[in-house]
């Protein structure tokens, strides 16, 4: 064969190779898709069952703003509504160890109680997601592969192909904090934003189920993401949880102060 047709045969091979996102660089490019400086939002948790279509609701506002390292989240929550949780609070400090600092701001009690790193698991204010669910996932900590290319399950992105990776916590920490010993995620190829989730238990028995939908661009300038519907099924306790989110602001230069005990314990 022509020494030329087999250096460019070369350089084509190695372009090709070089064109092929790993799974870590597809969950890395998830995390720069919905990574925004801070935001607001009226936030509202519907949680119901098989036997309880309805459901109750909670309402509270949620403020978030991106850490000093550029990576890691505080995240504030503070409710509303019914009355018997109005004024509670939820400080969420996300750590590079992989554990984070969870406080719960009880008002009738005036006082704050650490929800523990093996706790964290637990349920958040009686929904179906728990502490860990709120915080947001970061790609260092998990190992991941890639499953397969499908279309996207959701009927939002029902002509969108999706990236199918598997995420495993890269340190019992992470996998301790979060119950789950996997996830399944499948990642929108067009906008890098995850459409839906399995979540396994530590027993490796699929647990959880969740779809995110109406997925809208909340910082135009740097064409950031969010899904301002997240629905997770609960395939043990027959439960789910509606997160919805309206008035979505994003880059209000929320003060680092927001995120802090004095401001966990003071109620207007």
């Amino acid at each position: 064969m022509n020494k030329f047709i087999i250096l460019m045969l070369a350089i084509g091979s190695q372009a090709h190779a070089a064109g092929t996102l790993s799974a870590k660089d597809i969950m890395t490019k998830n995390e720069d898709a919905r990574k925004v400086s801070d935001f607001e939002g009226a936030s509202r948790l519907t949680t119901g069952s098989d036997t309880d279509k309805t459901g109750k609701t909670k309402d509270f506002t949620t403020y978030r703003k991106i850490q000093a390292d550029g990576v890691h989240n505080s995240t504030m929550t503070r409710f509303h509504a019914p009355a018997e949780v109005r004024d509670e609070g939820i400080l969420i400090i996300e750590n590079p160890n992989g554990k984070n600092d969870v406080l719960l701001y009880l008002p009738n009690f005036k006082k704050i109680r650490r929800v523990e790193s093996t706790q964290q698991s637990g349920s958040f204010m009686g929904s179906v997601f728990s502490y860990s669910d709120v915080a947001t996932p970061h790609v260092e900590d998990y190992d991941y592969k890639e499953l397969r290319t499908e279309k996207c399950p959701t009927t939002e992105a029902a002509k969108v192909m999706c990236h199918v990776i598997e995420s495993t916590p890269a340190n019992n920490d992470v996998r301790d904090r979060t119950g789950y010993s996997r996830a399944v995620s499948w990642v929108r190829d067009d906008n890098s934003m995850g459409v839906a989730a399995d979540y396994y238990g530590l027993d490796n028995q699929l647990l959880k189920h969740l779809e995110a939908n109406q997925v809208k661009m909340i910082d135009t300038q740097n064409k950031k993401w969010m899904a301002h519907s997240v629905r997770m099924n609960n395939f043990k306790t027959k439960e789910f949880t509606l997160m919805t989110f309206t008035d979505v602001h994003a880059n209000k230069g929320i003060p680092d102060s927001t995120f802090t005990q004095q401001n966990l314990q003071k109620v207007k």
